[in-house]
């Protein structure tokens, strides 16, 4: 008997899987028919076809749209019957958040990587003109094989895909569980999963939309390269890829900066970047898009590098499919942080990824013999000659970065073929330092890389003569000279933690990275003579420059000021697995102010607002004059974290920044208590002491210095006729600090008797003024020490100078970008309205 399901709503995942199943048809329609359309030799069954093609891939934009916008519905509702829904929303999620809900999984992040194809397919209908057919070709049949990743169907019983509009109930964790099969399941399932609280914040709303549309240009320089091979046109290609070309670069490289800011403003890598491989999954195509580019620009002036420019198009995104495989296969395991779980579709991402590698070298490989060539070489004076060394330098540090992101992948791959067991090869571990293993190698690609930027726009195609440059590359070098020096000397830079070696690497980066802004900056003027239209090369490379300056001054000056000179929390408080530091983060008791490098912090409090599952831990910091003790900043930041989040274990925190306009206080809470602590049971024991007395306890002493008439005590309110007094203590511990405390007690109205203790919270010390004995001239001391304490939170902070020099990095570089694209494409003609075909069709 069919069960009749209460509260459903099915339609909205009907038509939502309908129109996921058009778009797959539509785009396996568009593929087949401009395929033929590129095959066809006469010129009416050519454009019959393309005709068709245009016609079901504008079916196929629609659908995608239809999807997308069905998908948005059912979670602005919270219909948590879908398992996507349910798993990726809440009814307390803010609005603001809806679209992180959207892509936070698989098939959503898939979707908005399809409407991004979707946007520059339409564009290149309009702006291929005779490349369409082919161009069109390629960017179809990806788009088929993203359409497949969202069907969700099973053909001979492997599954292809995954629906996004499944119900809950046919998940296959769920089948056969007996709330399945109760009409009225949904009114057990009054909230959803929630969305993972790291992708709460606005960078997660614009920072994936940004990357995917990075992601998904990276094919248009793809299908050009393969649509010249595919057609024998070796060369017509160079004009209208370039501007597409500079496009992937820019956005690709935006869509991994803000990743950075993201990290930066939202997790707690201590930092922007931390070489995490989903990081480096983005970073390495855009650095072989990067020498990609400028292998066509040696070609474009010299004929030199065609070859090399149709690699590196292939290799990029390959690369792309290859970082979709990392992430979102599940191989990567716990050596990322943010990388997805596996669904199930390892090997569909494999197909994906091998449809588009296999063809494209094969061609690539048997036909290059074809593609023309100088084969004069080339002179070491030439701008051509160091594009071609600059361009195998970015190739060999993506090799570098691969290889130790892949390590996963090499492990699995020795085990499925048996190597480990015949060889007896050892499992490959990731380093222990990551960050060091990447930055001891990167450092010389970047000295190498940043050098070749100030120097290469002095030379000119072909040949330049010596003397001429010696002579326009003078007085940049010693500009730069200077300016590195001044800058060593003024900034302190002397980051020895891993030997003067490293720091003699960090010096030359230094050097190579003022080089390249300075050099650029000279060549506007000395080489361009100030014309700022043909600039975007030289501007792109001045905030390259200023990046590399931003990293390197920002990571080797980084400060950490919670130092833990108290040793609070050693003796395994963050437990054996954590990643930090204890040395390098500092207890906080609520409102007692501690030593923060020049300033007082203090842990004020924390706060929730309704419907916001975050806790605000309020942390105000105050700087004084050493001499005179007078208030000379004071500002609040706050911190906030998830604090035992459903399905979470621990903390996950999101920092607070203070920006100055050199510096960044950079703050995040670390731990707090678990409420299950406040059990104590600690006793008060008493002591009788008289002036210069002590009373030891665990972690040092106690000496009573004398009595104080009215005291001031933020617990005590005095009042008309109060007999009140305060034992001034000094408080000595095993580690040399040294602090004061002042526990009162009172009589009031004649008759009442008051003690008001007094706290020592990071010692969880209490101590209480319970009596006066004026006969033996003492008094009495109680004294605690509380077994645990609840009030407080551990607290990381670190500052980095100059960061603003980074981001001020990032967008000259993207002005530079898109000055390049504009002067590419208002350079480039209209082509003849002629379809590129096999040569037998141009012959008929």
């Amino acid at each position: 008997m069919e069960i009749k399901y209460i509260g459903e709503h099915l339609l909205p995942g009907q038509f939502g899987h309908f129109f996921a199943v058009l778009s797959f048809m539509a785009s396996l329609v568009a593929t087949v028919a401009y395929f033929n359309a590129v095959r066809a030799k006469e010129v009416t069954l050519h454009e019959s076809w393309k005709k068709l093609a245009r016609i079901a891939f504008l079916v196929e934009v629609a659908a995608v749209f239809a999807v997308f916008g069905i998908l948005y519905y059912i979670l602005y509702n919270h219909f948590f019957e879908y398992k996507y829904v349910w798993r990726n929303s809440s009814r307390n999620l803010e609005v603001k958040y809806l679209l992180s809900s959207f892509w936070a999984d698989q098939e959503g992040s898939f979707l908005l990587w399809s409407i991004w194809h979707c946007v520059l397919g339409v564009i290149l209908l309009f702006r291929a003109k005779k490349w369409e057919a082919p161009v069109m070709t390629v960017l179809s049949f990806a788009q088929l094989c993203l359409a497949s990743m969202l069907l969700g169907i099973y053909i001979l019983g492997y599954r292809v895909g995954s629906n996004p509009f499944l119900l809950l109930r046919h998940a296959e964790e769920n089948l056969g569980l007996p709330w399945t099969s109760s009409p009225n399941y949904l009114s057990m399932i009054t909230d959803g999963n929630g969305l993972n609280p790291l992708l709460q914040n606005y960078w997660m709303v614009i920072h994936p939309p940004v990357l995917f549309l990075g992601f998904a240009s990276m094919i248009i320089p793809f299908a050009y390269a393969l649509s010249a091979l595919w057609t024998r046109e070796y060369t017509a290609w160079i004009k209208p890829v370039l501007p597409w070309a500079l496009f992937a670069g820019m956005i690709l490289g935006t869509g991994v900066m803000m990743g950075a800011a993201w990290a930066y403003e939202s997790l707690t890598f201590g930092g922007y970047w931390a070489w995490d491989p989903v990081e480096n999954g983005s970073l390495v195509p855009w650095l072989t898009l990067i020498a990609g580019i400028h292998t066509l620009l040696a070609y474009k002036h010299s004929g030199h590098a065609l070859k090399s420019t149709f690699f590196f198009f292939f290799i990029s995104f390959v690369l792309i499919l290859y970082a979709t495989f990392l992430t979102r296969s599940g191989i990567l395991g716990e050596t990322s942080v943010h990388s997805f779980t596996d669904l199930g579709m390892s090997g569909q991402l494999l197909v994906y990824m091998g449809v588009f590698t296999i063809p494209a070298f094969v061609l690539l490989i048997a036909r290059r013999k074809e593609i023309p060539g100088v084969k004069k070489e080339e002179s070491s004076y030439s701008r051509e000659f160091w594009l071609f060394i600059g361009a195998l330098v970015l190739l060999i540090a993506a090799i570098q970065i691969s290889f130790t992101t892949s390590i996963p992948v090499w492990n699995k791959l020795l085990d499925l073929t048996g190597l480990r067991s015949l060889f007896k090869i050892k499992q490959l571990a990731p380093p222990l330092e990551p960050v060091f293993h990447y930055n001891k190698i990167q450092i010389w690609v970047a000295i190498v890389i940043g050098l070749l930027t100030a120097i290469v726009q002095y030379l000119k195609y072909k040949d330049t003569p010596r003397k001429q440059l010696t002579a326009k590359l003078l007085w940049p070098t010693a500009a730069s000279l200077v300016a590195t020096v001044l800058i060593g000397w003024l900034g302190h830079i002397d980051f020895d933690t891993y030997g003067a070696g490293f720091l003699v690497a960090i010096y030359i980066m230094l050097f190579a990275s003022v080089y390249a802004v300075i050099g650029n900056a000279a060549y506007i003027f000395v080489g361009l003579h100030g014309k700022m239209k043909s600039a975007g090369a030289s501007v792109a490379h001045i905030g390259f420059g200023l990046v590399l300056l931003g990293v390197l001054i920002s990571s080797s000056k980084k400060e950490v000021i919670s130092i833990d000179r108290m040793k609070m929390l050693e003796g395994g408080f963050f437990g054996k697995d954590s990643k930090e530091d204890p040395r390098e983060n500092l207890m906080l008791p609520r409102n007692f102010p501690m030593q923060m490098g020049a300033y007082h912090v203090t842990y004020a409090g924390d706060s929730t607002a309704a419907g916001d599952p975050k806790t605000y831990f309020v942390v105000r910091y105050e700087k004084k004059d050493p001499q005179n003790g007078a208030l000379l900043e004071s500002f609040t930041l706050y911190p906030d974290a998830f604090v035992n989040t459903r399905g979470q274990e621990g903390l996950t925190s999101n920092p607070s920044s203070r920006h100055y306009l050199t510096r960044d206080i950079f703050t995040y809470v670390t731990a707090v208590p678990r409420k299950d602590e406040a059990n104590d049971t600690a006793q008060y024991s008493p002591h009788m002491v008289k002036e210069g007395d002590s009373v030891f306890f665990s972690s040092g002493y106690i000496i009573f210095k004398g009595l104080q008439p009215q005291p001031q005590h933020r617990n005590y309110s005095p009042q008309p006729g109060d007999l009140a007094v305060g034992a001034n203590l000094e408080v000595h511990t095993k580690n040399n600090e040294a602090f004061n405390m002042q526990p009162v007690y009172f009589i009031r109205d004649n008759t009442y008797q008051y003690s008001i203790p007094d706290t020592l919270s990071p010692l969880s010390l209490y101590v209480r003024f319970s009596k006066i004995l004026p006969k033996e001239n003492k008094i009495e001391l109680q004294v605690k020490e509380a077994g645990t304490f609840d009030d407080y939170i551990v607290l990381k902070a670190l500052i980095f100078p100059f960061i603003n020099v980074l981001w001020i990095g990032v967008l000259v570089m993207i002005a530079g970008f898109l000055m390049s694209m504009y002067q590419r494409l208002k350079g480039n003609k209209p082509a003849p309205a002629r379809e590129v075909r096999p040569a037998a069709m141009q012959e008929a």
